[in-house]
């Protein structure tokens, strides 16, 4: 019985000791990366700051939002748009590494979101069980794209309006399910609506030709892969009237392999 106790002492023992090994790496790599704080992360913003709590066991990201790019206002309106693109971003690249390292360590993860000059904040927290569901169960590739295309759509709505030429102006974007649609509003003093109504096989032309470019390839590739059609609609100031112009799934998806 002694030696039995002795033994499970023993097991104890060295599970604290692997515990508390991966609990100091998980710590030394988050004080690693502060060292490179602030991080630039593209159009979203910076990665102000990183640190590990050790008495709570959780990892804290501080990220500065580009207002460009959203607000805290626009994440607490889609808490959930917001999670899910975290998840996404602890799911690949070096990001998917410190997940499976805080998943060792049965760490916790505390997002705080901020926009420069200003104490309004949004959180997100992520429980060790949660993160050891992201790393167990990574998102699919139609996943990560519908949620590409929503966050796409979330960043164009925050641009609206704008002007793309003299009498034309993008007023909305939508998934209508089988297209990614955007709105356009046209000024009848500069453009006939009627004449454009008449000239949609030229308007599809011009788009498709704009499609074909190199710097379109990613947009492409994400709605044909999600089997989505490409669609813009011009809508008369004065009429009302709407000119439909539509690149098929079908049509968008030919364009893809093309591009390959």
């Amino acid at each position: 019985m002694k030696k039995l106790i002795n033994l499970i002492l023993f097991t104890l023992i060295i599970l604290g000791v692997t515990s508390c090994a991966k609990d100091a790496a998980l710590k030394a790599q988050v004080e690693s990366g502060q060292k490179h704080c602030p991080m630039n992360m593209g159009m979203a913003g910076k990665l102000t700051s990183m640190n590990y709590d050790s008495d709570t066991h959780t990892v804290e990201f501080v990220l500065t939002l580009n207002k460009e790019f959203a607000e805290v206002k626009d994440l607490q309106a889609s808490s959930d748009l917001a999670r899910e693109s975290m998840k996404l971003s602890l799911s690949t690249g070096d990001m998917k590494k410190l997940t499976d390292m805080m998943v060792e360590a049965e760490a916790g993860l505390q997002v705080t979101y901020k926009n420069r000059g200003s104490n309004d904040e949004f959180v997100l927290t992520f429980t060790p069980s949660e993160l050891k569901a992201i790393a167990d169960n990574p998102m699919s590739d139609e996943e990560k794209d519908k949620l590409l295309l929503a966050n796409q759509i979330k960043s164009e709505m925050r641009r609206m309006p704008y002007k793309i030429d003299t009498g034309l102006t993008v007023t909305g974007i939508e998934d209508s399910g089988n297209a990614l649609v955007y709105i356009c509003k046209v000024d009848e003093n500069e453009y006939d609506i009627d004449q454009m109504d008449a000239s949609v096989a030229e308007l599809k032309s011009n788009m498709i030709s704009m499609l074909k470019d190199v710097s379109m390839k990613g947009q492409v590739n994400l709605l044909s892969g999600l089997g989505k059609g490409f669609e813009y609609r011009y809508v008369g100031d004065t009429t009302g009237k709407t000119v439909v112009v539509t690149i098929s799934a079908e049509e968008l998806s030919a364009l893809a392999k093309k591009k390959k």
